[in-house]
């Protein structure tokens, strides 16, 4: 055996279990990817994609049970819209809702592109991007539980750090930056005899940095990062 095999130990679980594996006060060092693989998203067989034809799963864990499937083939039409407007932050989620809900009533979908052709028809709005984006990104998320997952994650690091740790955390999105940013954020402890909270300083557990963002060079090699958004938060 190399003598690297012991510099690390790989765990196949979810970023909400991070508690069970380490230490309070132990950690000194976190970098937290948000980002989706791309090989997943490249293998049609996961269903990612909406520009290659596949299965509508999109689980990061095939064990678990929430396929995507099965929200687009028994959810109501208010929770598909809930589903695409919370996580996808798309403007005409409800109408993409209903021309889904419409659809299946007369034929099941049978794919990732048969999906991504009935979101197309519904959406009014031209852009640059492809019209099922937003959609099938809202779609995704909440298969795999992705931000609740990571508000859990990032609550249970805020014991296991030591002080000076670091927690780095890539995102993709303003939903992913949101929760890492507000997440550190210190809030004042509301007692009403303290009130105005405005003339006393807050002390901050936490500093967080502005968003660094990927170089043109790097975009240029890889066009996947142009979204990337990178944060350092240390404990103070």
């Amino acid at each position: 055996k190399s003598i690297l095999d012991t510099n690390f130990q790989f765990t196949k679980t979810n970023f909400s279990n991070i508690g069970r594996y380490v230490d309070d006060n132990s950690v000194t060092g976190v970098l937290i990817d948000c980002g989706v693989s791309s090989p997943q998203l490249d293998i049609s067989e996961r269903g990612f994609s909406f520009q290659k034809k596949g299965p509508l799963d999109m689980r990061f864990n095939k064990s678990q049970d929430l396929s995507c499937s099965k929200i687009i083939d028994e959810y109501s039409e208010k929770a598909l819209a809930e589903i695409i407007w919370k996580f996808g932050e798309e403007e005409e989620s409800r109408r993409i809702a209903k021309f889904i809900v419409n659809r299946r009533a007369t034929k099941t979908f049978e794919d990732t592109i048969d999906l991504a052709e009935v979101i197309k028809s519904a959406k009014r709005k031209k852009t640059k991007k492809h019209p099922a984006t937003k959609t099938f990104q809202a779609l995704r998320m909440a298969v795999n539980s992705e931000l609740d997952s990571l508000k859990i994650c990032l609550e249970t690091l805020k014991e296991k750090l030591i002080k000076s740790g670091r927690v780095v955390i890539i995102s993709f999105h303003s939903l992913e930056d949101r929760i890492a940013k507000q997440s550190f954020k210190q809030l004042p402890n509301l007692i009403e005899k303290k009130i105005p909270i405005l003339s006393e300083e807050i002390e901050n557990r936490f500093s967080v940095s502005k968003i660094i963002y990927p170089s043109d060079k790097e975009i240029s090699m890889n066009p996947r990062a142009r979204s990337a958004k990178m944060r350092i938060i240390e404990k103070l």
